[in-house]
């Protein structure tokens, strides 16, 4: 259960940050700029987080089943 929710929360961070630049993109095509590189560094924070959280979603789902356990 708790691999589930960390996996879920890790998903969340993904779409969020995917969202995030996808939204940038199609305003700077809009408004025809481009594309600053610190703020496509700075709207991908959550996709490092989600990736994070994926790759060490084993030993945080471990460590939310003994929190929850206590």
């Amino acid at each position: 259960m708790a691999i589930t929710v960390v996996r879920l929360v890790a998903a969340g961070f993904l779409l969020v940050g995917c969202l995030n630049l996808a939204l940038y993109w199609f305003k700077s095509r809009h408004n025809q700029t481009e594309m600053g590189v610190g703020r496509c560094l700075y709207l991908s924070i959550p996709l490092v987080i989600g990736v994070a959280i994926l790759v060490k979603s084993a030993a945080l789902a471990r460590w939310v089943d003994q929190y929850l356990d206590e």
